[in-house]
């Protein structure tokens, strides 16, 4: 390569990472013109196109400079990436095997490779490719994904441990911050004031790193009664819990009062996602537009009043929340806790799950050292009694059927993510088996295909002295209908704690099986009270450790009560307020139009 080559591409380089991309680009578009067989012009012509986000022109120079290079692993990384920008996923992966290949350490081909590997549900495949990265030094991106492999492993302490060491090299790294509360949800023991710190770290990261020259206008405020634009946020429109949540408020809100405008970052739509645009006044969709253009965007669509749906879950948009695109801002449904920004006006619960001020719970949060409920949001709480939630049934759902023949040892079951089952709830359930001599217990989820998640739970019950034997894994099955049907299975289900069982527990009543859980002194460990309250099954609420134990246990055993329930539930679940569509959206709507009023007001002084 020529020294002239060498000096343009030098200054291409610098542009890109002043942020000026399209400055990059007119310099290297001649270049590569006159130099079509120079790899580097290509690779780095292609990188810029990326960075533009025109992934058609950046796959294609991409392209040329792994073929003119065929052994650099970093142009067969950039190709990976532009490809997967493309949706050509299988393709891309292939790239980052080559990358893997030509440099076993190469950070981001086994960066993307854990990535995929996640979205696949193969974590002991994602620790691998992690540990490899790792290998090579710390990285901020490697450690994040290294910790969600953790996650997903169903080894959440670890994951928390190795998030905080991470943070000690990377303090001001806001997306660490976030892991890290989102991993603490899941601890056992004594986290709330820890969990409430690292959201509000989160945000006042984010709070820092905003643009300042990105500011929204917002719709005036001068008319608490008029019609209201209200967005929703989400990346999880589709067959998803979150849209089975929502679908009653968008189905059913007061068209007269509301406009809905939809902004869907769904990487995946289905026939749920084209069911939910019919309910929109205007839907977009954003799944290829980053942050700061969707906020821009819903601020032209001039939003009254915004409400995001993820949290800190896999591919939300926090971020899009940070510019303030609208004037009222809201948090909703898929992320159980504070977001931490303080842009994020209130946050949607109950008072079941989140005790007022002059509550019990709260006092005893404030007796042992920890912020009350309210005090470790930085959200206003708005509770939506008579419970927050509203479960809209699957219209494919088998009838109810209880498969265990009478007088044979009852089986207990769990159907939640393998995150929710570490060393503390393990121990309870081992409780419970002992409890019942002959007594199984079926575990199913995504995760659970993975042998390796399989051997990582049975050998934590095989040190509280419950035999592999006694455990039964199943993984995915076919579709929701068979998924359902294999309730009849189960005689009792096991919450999870301290982070219940949410769309897990719905399901399972609606199958007419009973769902035994036990609060704990935080919104995720509470929502199983809220959800059996709701339907009138507060008896089965476990006041404690050892009542859960005496509570599952004796229910098991009470055939005649099974029998009775698995053809109750089902229509008592129906017939309460968790099930309560209209009720619900008209709640629903009731509390955004007090929150736009309050905004009004202050507005005024």
């Amino acid at each position: 390569m020529s020294p002239a080559i060498q000096s343009k591409l030098a200054q291409a380089d610098a542009l890109l990472r002043a942020g000026r991309a399209a400055e990059a680009l007119a310099l290297l578009q001649p270049l590569a013109a006159r130099h079509p067989r120079e790899a580097h012009v290509a690779g780095l012509l292609g990188v810029v196109f990326y960075e533009l986000r025109r992934f058609e022109q950046a796959a294609f120079y991409a392209q040329r400079a792994s073929d003119l290079a065929p052994d650099n692993a970093d142009f067969a990384s950039n190709l990976g990436l532009a490809l997967d920008a493309r949706h050509k996923f299988d393709a891309a992966r292939a790239a980052f095997e080559r990358a893997v290949r030509l440099n076993p350490a190469h950070p981001r081909a086994r960066l993307a490779l854990a990535n995929r590997a996640l979205a696949d549900k193969r974590a002991l495949d994602a620790i691998e490719h992690c540990a490899a990265a790792h290998a090579a030094g710390w990285d901020a991106q490697v450690c994040m994904t290294y910790a969600g492999a953790m996650m997903a492993q169903g080894d959440v302490a670890r994951a928390a441990a190795f998030t905080r060491d991470a943070l000690a090299r990377f303090p001001g790294d806001a997306t660490l911050w976030g892991g890290l509360a989102a991993a603490l949800n899941y601890m056992h023991g004594d986290t709330v004031a820890e969990s409430a710190a690292a959201h509000r770290r989160f945000g006042e990261i984010l709070d820092r790193c905003r643009p300042a020259g990105l500011v929204i206008p917002h719709p005036s405020a001068d008319d608490g009664e008029r019609r209201l634009r209200v967005g929703l946020l989400s990346s999880d429109l589709r067959a998803h819990s979150v849209s089975f949540f929502i679908e009653p408020f968008l189905a059913l809100h007061d068209r007269a009062a509301f406009d809905l405008c939809v902004y869907s970052t769904t990487r995946h739509p289905d026939e749920v996602t084209q069911r939910l645009r019919g309910h929109a006044h205007l839907w977009r969709d954003a799944a290829g537009m980053i942050d700061a253009e969707i906020a821009a965007q819903i601020g032209r669509d001039r939003c009254d009043v915004l409400v995001e749906l993820g949290g800190h879950t896999f591919n939300s948009q926090l971020t899009v929340m940070a510019y303030r695109p609208a004037p009222v801002q809201v948090t909703y449904c898929g992320y159980p806790n504070t977001t931490g920004l303080s842009t994020i006006d209130w946050r949607i619960v109950d008072s079941l799950t989140d005790p007022p001020r002059d509550s019990p719970e709260a006092a005893a949060a404030r007796a042992a050292g920890a912020p009350d409920f309210d005090e470790r949001c930085t959200e206003r709480l708005w509770r939506l009694d008579p419970c927050f939630l509203c479960y809209q049934p699957p219209a494919n759902a088998p009838e109810p059927a209880r498969l265990t023949p009478s007088g044979a040892p009852p089986t207990f079951g769990s159907f939640n993510a393998n995150r929710k089952i570490g060393p503390g709830v393990i121990a309870l359930w081992s409780r419970v088996l002992h409890a019942s001599p002959g007594s199984r217990l079926l575990m199913k989820s995504f995760e659970l295909r993975d042998q390796g998640v399989q051997e990582r739970i049975a050998g934590v019950f095989e040190s509280c002295g419950v035999a592999r034997e006694r455990i039964e894994f199943l993984g995915a099955t076919q579709g929701l209908a068979e998924h359902l049907a294999t309730y009849a299975r189960v005689d009792v289900a096991l919450d999870t704690t301290p982070y219940n069982g949410t769309t897990t527990t719905c399901e399972a009543l609606h199958m007419g099986v009973p769902v035994v859980t036990l609060p704990g002194p935080t919104h995720a460990s509470r929502v199983g009270v809220s959800l059996l309250t709701a339907i009138g099954a507060a008896d089965l609420i476990a006041p404690d450790e050892d009542g859960f134990v005496h509570l599952a246990v004796g229910l098991a055993h009470d055939s005649a009560r099974l029998d009775a329930l698995r053809a109750s539930l089902r229509s008592g679940l129906a017939a309460s307020a968790l099930c309560d569509r209209e009720g619900f959206a008209r709640r629903f709507g009731q509390a955004l139009r007090a929150m736009w009023r309050a905004h009004c007001a202050g507005a005024k002084g």
